[in-house]
């Protein structure tokens, strides 16, 4: 009786082979579950089940059973990995972006960085689209040094990377990263005059905006640090970028106050004095501050 079962079963597999290689790939899942029911979950039926219901591109089940597979041997691991990547590329061509993220997020968790390089790109910006900038940043850094990129796409993902860096708090690198989008993705490090380079139009308005609220902050930090020369720099910055308009009075009165403890008064003057044209209506705390210090200085002439 055992044996006619494991004829039964030998059967199936075989027909399920058929009608697999005749392109018949629902018929021969039926095959294959009913040898599952029959002999129970052994890697060669487990392995057909998965790779059948990868080639429907029904992720729910091949998911499944690849992690039934890997989960009893865990050799099979290339060809899960194969599977994915596949459905993850006729995912992305057919426009389903969510659903190439959610197979490359079961590749990673198969074997993390296994994501191929093709893919990293469209996985990144998805990630930086929905948001989630702890995703988004390893993905959107490797994407970003492929040698072979446009230079609109490296611009576009260096852009990316300052946003994402700005949201997780790391304002020093979102800096950097700002600075070279707008100086039209000149080296890191390199010479940069804000508000000069490639960038334009409303994306470049509104890196402006980020990049001077950055600056400011380190400005901030700097002059909390007893640090007055990387503090100037950073006043600077926001100055040239003309960006966030709010604290433009601010950055030109802590750039007076910093030249002024520096003892470099007819520029702190100058300071000063844009502070009051920020301010036509000569009102509040900061313009009596400048008003002070101009009266201060000019007495000293």
């Amino acid at each position: 009786m055992a044996g006619a079962c494991r004829g039964d079963l030998r059967d199936h597999l075989k027909w399920g082979d058929r009608l697999q290689g005749a392109g018949r790939t629902e018929a021969a899942l039926a095959e294959y579950q009913v040898a599952l029911r029959v002999r129970g979950p052994e890697p060669e039926i487990l392995l057909r089940l998965a790779h059948g219901y990868a080639k429907l591109d029904r992720l729910e089940e091949a998911v499944e059973f690849y992690a039934r597979l890997l989960a009893a041997d865990s050799s099979y691991a290339d060809q899960a990995i194969a599977d994915l990547v596949q459905m993850a590329r006729r995912a992305l061509a057919r426009g389903d972006v969510p659903k190439m993220a959610r197979l490359l997020e079961q590749l990673q968790a198969i074997r993390p960085g296994a994501v191929p390089e093709d893919l990293v790109r469209p996985l990144a910006e998805h990630y930086h689209r929905l948001g989630d900038h702890q995703r988004a940043l390893p993905f959107l850094l490797v994407a970003q040094t492929e040698a072979e990129a446009p230079a609109a796409e490296r611009s576009s993902l260096g852009y990316a990377l300052a946003r994402t860096y700005e949201a997780l708090g790391d304002c020093r690198a979102a800096l950097e990263y700002f600075q070279q989008y707008l100086s039209g993705g000149r080296a890191r490090g390199a010479r940069r005059t804000p508000g000069v380079g490639g960038a334009r139009g409303e994306q470049a308005r509104e890196a402006r905006w980020y990049a001077g609220g950055c600056a400011y902050r380190l400005a901030e930090e700097a002059r909390t640090l007893g640090r007055p020369a990387e503090a100037l720099e950073h006043l600077d910055l926001v100055i040239g970028y003309g960006m966030p308009r709010a604290v433009l009075d601010e950055a030109w009165f802590h750039r007076g106050e910093i030249l002024y403890g520096l003892g470099r008064y007819e520029e702190a003057l100058l300071a000063y004095q844009k502070v009051l044209e920020l301010n036509p209506s000569r009102t509040g705390r900061l313009v009596w501050h400048a008003e002070d210090r101009i009266r201060a200085i000019r007495f000293r002439r």
